[in-house]
């Protein structure tokens, strides 16, 4: 596979938390003591250009974690909620976003429901809350869980799943905050200790799948977890199929919108691109930061993949994965159609000679009327 373009663009901040809204405009945050920034990017061909930023006083977070609502000028940088105009300045909203009392606490994931109705906020000390955007109040009370890594709605808005280190909690949102399954962590064997890093659903030509990445922190290798969805009865799920991914642990992970891609960075500070339903690598970029990847998103087409480093770097990565899938397809759909024809053909032509031999042979057929 050709080397892939790459976007770089240097910013003045270690970036935690990058978004795409729906006009491929790059939301940026970070920051590292008094720099608390927040830029935005716009993107177009292979450029970024900037269009905007946001400096956030010293009495506020450093925004770790930032997301664009799927259809409205709306970015949720940690408790703050901010409206973009159509130069991209930014002004704050007033809202009832919670705030973690410890200073010493941080919003860990912020992210929109595919529709834009509900915000999941996730703190680093395990507070999970899930805001209604249409009126900006809570949807239940808010859970508290140990080591939370990472949350995710479902296509359909029904379900919230919530991953900490040891376990993967399903949640009714149309129930009120009912936990209707809860997945220990696997294991690879009985020795291994294993932790979850990521979940996500993701849709793909009508099937919906749950993957959780799982790191086994006693070899530092990591396999990812899928759970195939019945539309009948979704939960609760069995054994998930399982594939080795990375010899090294997995720090990011990321679903095309479309479902057909999965991307993911490890601790050797590469990004890796696999088909989502084979499971097979389609493209590997190694060293693309210099220090840890934070972060990992694609715009709304899934033609680009955004990275974020704490090396105060921000990459995005042109795919043409799905291209290149399209035509290899059809190139082997056509040597097999091909194919097919020509052994048609010669299975046409053998049985015109069997038959040919026994009209210009009328004792073979005497013979055989005989045996019979």
């Amino acid at each position: 596979m050709p080397k892939p373009i790459i976007i770089q663009q240097d910013l003045e901040f270690p970036v935690y938390g990058i978004s795409f809204n729906s006009e491929d405009v790059l939301f940026v945050g970070g920051g590292g003591g008094a720099n608390r920034s927040g830029v935005s990017f716009e993107l177009k061909g292979d450029c970024l250009t900037q269009l905007n930023s946001l400096n956030l006083s010293e009495k506020e977070d450093c925004p770790m974690s930032i997301a664009c609502h799927p259809q409205l000028p709306l970015l949720a940088v940690e408790y703050l909620m901010l409206q973009t105009s159509k130069d991209y300045s930014v002004k704050k909203l007033n809202t009832k976003k919670e705030k973690s009392k410890d200073v010493a606490e941080y919003q860990k994931v912020t992210r929109y429901s595919r529709s834009g109705n509900y915000l999941v906020t996730a703190f680093s000390d395990g507070r999970v809350s899930i805001l209604n955007t249409k009126n900006g109040t809570l949807l239940f009370p808010s859970f508290q869980f140990k080591d939370v890594q990472d949350v995710d709605f479902d296509a359909k808005e029904e379900y919230v799943v919530i991953a900490t280190l040891k376990e993967v909690t399903v949640i009714s949102l149309q129930e009120k905050g009912i936990i209707v399954q809860v997945i220990d962590s696997p294991r690879l064997n009985r020795q291994s200790v294993c932790q979850i890093r990521a979940v996500r659903y993701a849709t793909f030509e009508g099937q919906e799948t749950l993957y959780a990445i799982i790191n086994s922190t006693s070899k530092g290798h990591a396999f990812i977890c899928a759970w195939k969805l019945s539309q009948q009865r979704k939960y609760p799920v069995t054994k998930p199929k399982t594939v080795g991914i990375c010899r090294k642990n997995v720090t990011c992970f990321s679903v095309s919108p479309v479902g057909d891609l999965l991307a993911f960075a490890s601790n050797d500070l590469s990004v890796s691109l696999l088909d989502a339903q084979k499971y097979k690598p389609l493209l590997k970029v190694n060293q693309i930061h210099g220090f840890a990847i934070t972060d990992l998103t694609f715009n709304h087409s899934g033609k680009y993949l955004a990275t974020a480093g704490a090396d105060n770097l921000c990459k995005v990565i042109r795919l043409d994965i799905n291209k290149k899938l399209d035509m290899r397809e059809i190139f082997y759909r056509v040597i097999y159609g091909i194919l097919s024809i020509l052994l048609f053909v010669l299975l046409m032509h053998l049985t015109g000679q069997i038959f040919g031999q026994f009209e210009s042979h009328p004792n073979i057929k005497d013979d055989l009327h005989y045996f019979y």
